[in-house]
């Protein structure tokens, strides 16, 4: 599947070389970025716990925390209409492999294409969700693999459709539908979801709502609402999310998480209660702004049950390899690095 992209990449670009005229090529906007994470942690599983590959003990190893590389495209067809692309490869540095450090299935982050006018921007492809850029994003704001899991909601989808508003004074929509599909490349479902949200964006408050509803016999939803307040150097989230289904257990998430900044540093915290996917968590840092590009960190997250600890995965050649799949409780001490360019 790797050399597949790649070959159909070498294609595209070729074929843009040599058919499109000069004058569209000179208008085209080519950006490239990326950015490399790694982190070196120290992991102790709860005792007692049941592994997929069995085993509990503590480990210490290095582990990827989301590295990518990346190409925005950008082509204005007009005053008004704008033209955009976006592809996005993680890279595990740890294993060097083109790999999602969670999922190993999975060589693409973003693939994506659409159109910004004065109306909004519609946009198709494998890409970040409505859903969550409204509200598990306010509280997903540190550094290492295991920022992030505090959450029900999907991150990114394969087969998306995602409408966003302009910004009339302060407030704002969103909305996306995901096309029942099936794909190793990103999540995937077997039934249309649709997710609707709304937010009020400003003088430093950040307030939004949203729902994810499958198209399924038992009416799978999941409603949230989350608040990111920014205080001078103080930063507060707040979420919470609710998810049901009928003949299932209601679930339900509450976050509080906060940041302040002090010269370089900037330190955080989040407690959470997560149903069915992790518990009572804790999750604590401290960032290093140690130059424009180059940023250092230092985490330590503890969770009540399944989530995001995993043991260590036997085998894997010259560097450590990891499982990223749902096991059980544990805490993790992680010091690492990143690097954007």
């Amino acid at each position: 599947m790797k050399h597949t992209h790649k070959k159909l990449a070498q294609a595209i670009s070729l074929a843009i070389a040599t058919t499109a005229p000069a004058s569209l090529l000179a208008a085209v906007e080519l950006d490239f970025y990326g950015s490399a994470r790694v982190q070196a942690e120290s992991v102790s599983p709860d005792s007692g716990t049941s592994y997929v590959n069995g085993g509990n003990d503590s480990y210490i190893g290095l582990r990827d925390a989301y590295s990518r590389i990346g190409m925005n495209l950008g082509w204005q067809a007009s005053d008004a209409v704008k033209v955009f692309g976006q592809l996005e490869i993680p890279l595990d540095i740890a294993n060097f492999a083109v790999q999602d450090p969670y999922n190993d299935q999975r060589d693409i982050r973003v693939a994506q294409i659409g159109v910004n006018t004065e109306h909004g921007t519609l946009a198709y492809g494998q890409m970040w969700l409505p859903f969550y850029n409204a509200i598990s994003y306010k509280v997903d704001r540190f550094s290492t693999y295991y920022s992030g899991y505090a959450t029900l909601a999907f991150f990114r989808a394969y087969n998306a459709i995602s409408y966003y508003s302009p910004d009339y004074d302060g407030f704002s929509f969103g909305g996306g539908i995901v096309i029942g599909t099936d794909s190793d490349r990103a999540d995937s479902f077997e039934d249309n979801r649709y997710q609707l949200t709304a937010s009020y964006n400003k003088n430093g408050t950040d307030l939004s709502i949203g729902i994810d509803q499958v198209d399924d016999t038992n009416n799978t939803r999941l409603i949230g609402a989350a608040l990111g307040q920014q205080i001078d150097q103080l930063y507060i989230g707040i979420k919470l999310e609710q998810w049901n289904a009928k003949g299932a257990k209601e679930l339900n998430v509450m976050n509080l998480y906060a940041d302040y900044q002090l010269n370089h540093y900037t330190f955080k915290g989040m407690i959470a209660e997560v149903d069915g996917f992790g518990g009572q968590i804790l999750h604590l840092g401290a960032d290093y702004q140690y130059s424009k590009n180059l940023k250092t960190f230092i985490e330590f997250y503890q969770q009540e049950e399944l989530n995001a600890i995993s043991n260590r995965k036997m085998g894997g050649g010259g560097s450590q390899s990891f499982i990223g799949s749902l096991n059980g409780g544990g805490k993790a001490l992680a010091v690492g690095f990143r690097y954007d360019f």
